[in-house]
């Protein structure tokens, strides 16, 4: 009796694993995994952008924050340049702009881990290197601009991204965690060194 029903269950899990192989060669998604991907990819690029512009509603938008969450306020502040000041810093907002403009998000989504309602994905952000930069003195905020767009070099800041999904049947996948995202955009909240002669 135990080799029958052995011998039924071997072969129907060999028979759904060639149902899966066949179809998984014609191109069919049937557990939503490709379109997940394409979905979270779509996410990254996006966000990619969002930070390239200092958008943070951008962010909020790809995001499951509400404006009720604390993480809502936190990111605000990290993408907030109000408090650079009058005219005479607008300088500092180009050398800002100009770093945020080089961040590039480097990641493999075929590498992301799918667990239920939850996927992970390791990233690098790459910029210009703004802390070399920054450490020397300059006369202006146009010197430290164009040594900034002269720097070879760059800052990688190597981290993971959380999607997350709650409604499985839409791959609605959306940015959960962004770890780390306070030491990418930490440039902001950053001045470079102006000596005045």
């Amino acid at each position: 009796m135990r080799k029958v029903f052995s011998g039924r269950f071997g072969r129907a899990v060999a028979a759904a694993l060639s149902i899966a192989m066949v179809l998984g060669s014609t191109g069919c998604d049937v557990f939503g995994v490709r379109k997940g991907k394409a979905v979270m990819d779509d996410r990254l690029i996006n966000f990619n952008k969002a930070l390239n512009e200092l958008d943070y509603e951008a962010v909020r938008d790809l995001s499951d924050w509400t404006e009720k969450d604390s993480d809502y306020t936190a990111i605000e502040t990290l993408f907030d340049t109000s408090y650079y000041g009058d005219a005479a810093e607008e300088g500092l907002l180009s050398c800002t702009e100009y770093i945020a403009s080089t961040i590039s998000i480097r990641y493999d989504i075929s590498t992301v881990q799918i667990q239920y309602y939850q996927a992970s994905l390791d990233v690098e952000y790459e910029m210009v290197d703004w802390k070399q930069v920054y450490q020397k003195p300059h006369s202006s905020y146009a010197e430290v601009l164009e040594d900034l767009k002269n720097c070879p070099d760059k800052i990688t800041v190597g981290t993971a991204i959380v999607f997350e999904n709650m409604d499985l049947k839409n791959s609605d996948w959306r940015l959960c965690r962004i770890n780390k995202i306070g030491e990418v955009m930490s440039f902001i909240h950053t001045s470079p060194e102006i000596v005045q002669n």
